[in-house]
């Protein structure tokens, strides 16, 4: 990532009087103040004393100012990519106070409106993420404020979770113990069993998906693939699947949900779980094949991998929730809940590192960086996708002793070697 530039210093404030991130009373003090710096020298000032972000600054440096306010929000910075090609941004609702707080930081998902002018399907799918949001109201869900459309872009305003995706703890700092991934996963388990009270299948829960907060405990993000069984269908499948549209992301996607998107059940969401649990504990995904139509096979053919320095019992409770079968896993997210807290240590209370420092630096991830917000930006390669995949493969049906026996932690599937998990950091 390149440097910005540093502009005219007459350029500069007038760019920052567009974006309407400061009063234009305390903008004219501070450019009067630095009339004979520069740019840099006066937004590097306004970065010290918290007026501005880095990346605000680093947007305006480059004259890029559109959507650094929207209504009541300001953008302070990327946070990540959420599905159907959306950013993430922490934001400032400035309605609840004039400070940096983390009382009144948001998690602020934007849809740029040139993806949604050329992609109508993407827009509606957004749009229902936008009311299914609104559905749920529990702890370990992440909240939905509010949503709607502000300078033609539409938004969701989310509570926002500070702490790390799962996907992010795994890679950054290798698998998780056996007690620190029963902690986090009966958390989800407890979102879950909320999110299908209220009449919903997430459909996409996977490590992306999972925000580990800094004491340890999860939170289920992202309703974005969401489905209510029984709600009225768009004619067209392409929207929110159907038989022989696939919906979900493919690392983590139940059998059953790979042959028909809308024949799904709250099992559909436990073999995702597994799954999720399965990369936490090895670091690895369970089924690593090279293309789509291999992973769907897999999942639908192959046994649950062998969890390597796992207890055969925790094993067992992994095996039965990847079951080919959903009728062979368990009854309800909330058994899985009260399972794994019999394994799960107890959460760690740490100091929260100011939410703001995090996330304003370029990380890893550059094109959030560089994108201004309302941008479009290339979507990565683990994110929920809708595609369409021909239904060659049928799904492995034991008669239901056998599954039992053999699916879900038997003999044959479970080759458990002792000894100890790595220490997550």
């Amino acid at each position: 990532m390149t440097d910005p530039p540093d502009p005219p210093i007459a350029r500069f404030v007038t760019t920052l009087r567009l974006s309407r991130l400061i009063e234009p009373s305390d903008l004219d003090r501070f450019a009067a103040r630095h009339a004979a710096g520069s740019a840099r020298e006066l937004s590097a000032a306004l970065v010290r004393d918290g007026t501005l972000t880095h990346y605000q600054a680093d947007k305006l440096l480059r004259g890029r100012w559109q959507g650094l306010v929207l209504g009541p929000y300001s953008v302070l910075a990327p946070l990540g990519r959420g599905g159907m090609g959306t950013v993430v941004y922490l934001a400032r609702d400035r309605r609840l106070s004039e400070s940096l707080g983390d009382s009144e930081l948001v998690a602020l998902k934007l849809l740029p409106n040139r993806k949604g002018a050329k992609n109508p399907k993407c827009l509606t799918r957004f749009q229902r993420e936008m009311e299914l949001g609104c559905r749920v109201g529990h702890p370990n869900v992440v909240r939905t404020f509010a949503a709607g459309e502000l300078n033609d872009v539409h938004f969701i305003s989310m509570e926002y979770i500070p702490g790390r995706t799962l996907r992010q703890l795994v890679l950054d700092s290798g698998p998780l113990t056996v007690g620190d991934a029963a902690r986090v996963f009966a958390d989800i388990a407890a979102g879950l069993a909320h999110i299908h009270e209220r009449g919903l299948i997430h459909r996409d829960v996977k490590p992306g998906n999972v925000m580990v907060k800094p004491d340890g405990s999860g939170v289920i993000l992202d309703l974005g693939l969401a489905y209510a069984p029984g709600e009225p269908l768009p004619a067209d499948p392409s929207i929110v699947g159907g038989r022989g549209y696939t919906v979900g992301t493919m690392d983590y996607l139940a059998p059953e949900q790979a042959r028909d998107a809308s024949a799904v059940g709250p099992a559909s969401d436990l073999y995702s779980l597994g799954c999720s649990l399965a990369f936490a504990l090895t670091g690895s995904v369970p089924f690593p094949a090279k293309t789509t139509k291999e992973k769907v096979q897999q999942h639908r053919t192959e046994p649950p991998p062998a969890l390597e320095h796992v207890p055969p019992d925790f094993t067992r409770i992994v095996h039965y929730l990847m079951a080919k079968a959903p009728s062979m896993r368990h009854r309800s997210a909330a058994e899985v809940r009260d399972l794994l807290l019999a394994w799960a240590t107890a959460p760690q209370p740490r100091s929260i590192r100011d939410a703001l420092a995090l996330a304003d630096a370029p990380g890893r991830d550059a094109g959030l960086w560089e994108a201004a917000p309302g941008e479009d930006i290339p979507e990565e390669d683990e994110v929920g996708v809708l595609e369409e995949l021909p239904d060659e493969v049928e799904v492995l049906e034991l008669p239901p002793e056998e599954a039992r026996r053999t699916g879900c932690g038997g003999a044959v599937l479970l080759f458990v070697v002792g000894g100890l998990v790595a220490l997550w950091a």
